[in-house]
């Protein structure tokens, strides 16, 4: 029997495919998956609505798919986003401390201070993220609370989205008779499915290949820094196979799919495959490697662009935890290789959710689904927040206005 007080969903509306996931806490509160659902999409493009009632169409597909799994019916979905109206930048505020330590007023204080003139009117916040602080001469402090000082300084990572692309998503979601419970950015949320803390301390970048953008995310000091939404992905990549060879695009994505290498030089030459030719009516011969330089060309073009952004930012010396690819089109053949040339390391990997089978572990073992649980993970905090305010009330303590609201911040963020 299915609690469901303790159902958590999540949507990953992509550029080719909507994946709904299901899930419950458990007695141990870890998250259990109890329901999948994917269906084609055409809807969207470069991460972005375009067409409100086929985004829709897919949303309940996908939605219906996994409340049969689950044997339940779901009301409201935790939701990613991304596409180039995503904005991000670094934040920082400095404020006096009033009453000679750290209270939440100060914290308060100093995230008001650096959100000043930070956001245009056209943009909403998706997050805002600590950094560090800093108390008079002491620096990178995790948690300030109840410190001793003077002044106060913040750091924090801004991300915003735009107002009329998040309005047509949430249009296509309500149109499917459902809620939004919150809306996270979709690297993010994969980053938290993917990514060890270690490897967020000792510096990382994730970068999720989807169908129709590449997200980033780097970690430093155990602090997202970065983030980026690049209108590149695997799209683009049947696009070129499909112009140069001269076939139809189902057929481009076919043999991307099941002969595509993203490294030509480990490919043997006398390899071959078959494909049709744009009319249907003969098939046509090509040798592997030249299909893998097709392809190789384009993950090299995204992996550069890639590592300048990041030798500009100067966070190169600073990623000791090297590289993890994720998403679907993350899990080409070559991939990997690829980028370790490129980015001069050895050190890049294929992320995939770490859940155990006992949870249902073996629905969401591909990179597939990073942001999926990435979002169901999200959802688990969020509920478990929710649970500990509960005994608060009946101690008597005020948990009203933004006091409360900035100390269960506090108590999400570190």
């Amino acid at each position: 029997m299915v609690d469901t007080e303790k159902l958590i969903v999540a949507l990953d509306v992509g550029t080719s495919k909507v994946v709904a996931l299901i899930a419950q806490l458990t007695k141990e509160q870890q998250l259990e998956i109890i329901g999948v659902g994917k269906s084609a999409c055409t809807g969207l493009k470069k991460g972005m609505v375009v067409d409100i009632e086929e985004t829709s169409r897919a949303i309940q597909q996908a939605v219906k798919e996994a409340e049969n799994m689950a044997h339940c019916q779901v009301h409201s979905v935790f939701i990613g986003i991304a596409g180039n109206h995503i904005v991000s930048r670094n934040l920082e505020g400095r404020v006096q401390i009033r009453s000679g330590e750290v209270n939440l007023q100060d914290m308060q204080a100093v995230l008001e201070n650096a959100k000043t003139g930070s956001i245009l009117p056209e943009q909403k916040i998706l997050h805002i993220l600590p950094q560090e602080f800093n108390v008079d001469n002491q620096y990178d402090i995790r948690n300030p609370m109840g410190m001793a000082g003077v002044r106060l300084e913040g750091h924090y990572h801004l991300v915003t989205c735009g107002l009329t692309p998040l309005q047509n998503l949430e249009k296509c979601i309500h149109a499917c008779e459902l809620g939004v419970d919150e809306v996270i950015l979709e690297p993010y949320a994969a980053a938290n499915a993917v990514l060890s803390e270690d490897e967020k301390t000792l510096g990382v970048c994730l970068i999720d290949i989807g169908a129709g953008t590449t997200d980033i995310a780097v970690y430093i000091h155990g602090a997202l820094r970065y983030t980026e939404i690049i209108p590149v992905g695997g799209d683009h990549v049947t696009n070129d196979i499909a112009h140069v060879l001269r076939t139809p695009l189902a057929d481009a994505e076919q043999l991307k799919i099941k002969q595509g290498c993203a490294q030509s030089i480990a490919v043997k030459r006398e390899e071959y495959v078959q494909f049709p030719a744009t009319n249907g009516k003969e098939l046509r011969k090509l040798e592997r490697h030249v299909l893998a330089s097709i392809i190789e060309a384009r993950y090299s073009e995204l992996f550069e662009y890639i590592n300048g952004q990041l030798a500009t930012l100067g966070a190169l010396d600073y990623l000791s935890a090297g590289f993890v690819l994720t998403g679907g089109a993350a899990r080409i053949e070559g991939a990997e290789a690829l980028a370790d040339n490129i980015f001069g390391t050895d050190k890049t990997r294929l992320g995939a959710p770490a859940i155990s089978a006992e949870l249902g572990g073996q629905l969401v073992q591909s990179s597939v689904y990073a942001t999926g649980v990435g979002l169901l993970m999200a959802g688990r905090e969020k509920y478990l927040q929710e649970l500990e305010k509960q005994p608060v009330h009946r101690k008597g303590i005020d948990t009203d206005g933004f006091l409360a609201k900035l100390k269960a911040w506090l108590e999400r963020n570190f």
